[in-house]
């Protein structure tokens, strides 16, 4: 009865029109199986001289090759194993889930799962142990340059900072030149006001004796 079912819903969709799937989703289907899988450090693509360039989270389908013949496909993975890991049953794993995976999502039947071992992620203590196939991370990309940039934009940074600090030390010296000046216009008024009084009242018993005394 269910094939009935699946050979009914197949005519439909035929009646119905094309179903075409991009070699892409695919891709994107089986690095997202793959590496789910632990054991699994991350999926590379093949650079020239043999130098694997191991793909970030976004660009995993990268590390995935798809032959589609039909509604067969046969795919080709290339990834980076975890140091430990048990490389035959991670490989094992990963045909099993990418198969899955891609035939439940897409309805390809999959012929073939091909897992190509690049390289393994050797811990920093143990690396000096561990000789592991070069790979090239697109994040360490020319990290002279990275290194070059990001000194320029702290002393740019620095220098932003030591300017608004002169800029502040000036202007609140202003502010407390300012003050001064205000303090000794004030000292000055005072002592010449104080002068007036003290020569007033020196003179005042002078004048009064030189006025005649009223008959």
């Amino acid at each position: 009865m269910a094939e009935e079912n699946k050979t009914v819903k197949e005519q439909e969709a035929q009646k119905s029109g094309s179903v075409n799937i991009s070699n892409d989703v695919v891709s994107i289907v089986a690095s997202l199986a793959a590496g789910s899988v632990k054991g699994v450090s991350g999926m590379v693509s093949s650079m020239s001289g043999g130098i694997a360039e191991l793909l970030g989270k976004k660009n995993m389908s990268k590390g995935v090759k798809v032959s589609v013949s039909d509604k067969d496909v046969t795919l080709n993975l290339s990834i980076i194993v975890e140091y430990g890991a048990k490389i035959p049953d991670v490989a094992w794993e990963i045909q099993e889930k990418v198969k899955s995976e891609v035939e439940a999502m897409t309805g390809l039947n999959v012929v073939a799962v091909n897992v190509s071992v690049e390289g393994v992620n050797v811990p920093k203590n143990d690396a000096d142990k561990i000789p592991a196939k070069p790979v090239k991370s697109e994040t360490d990309s020319e990290p002279a340059a990275q290194i070059k940039e990001t000194a320029e934009e702290a002393v740019e940074i620095i220098a932003e900072k030591a300017e608004e600090k002169v800029e502040e030390l000036i202007s609140k010296a202003k502010d407390a030149a300012d003050k001064a000046e205000d303090i000794a216009e004030d000292i000055v008024d005072d002592a010449a006001e104080e002068a007036r009084d003290v020569v007033m009242e020196i003179t005042e018993p002078e004048d009064r004796a030189e006025e005649p005394e009223a008959e």
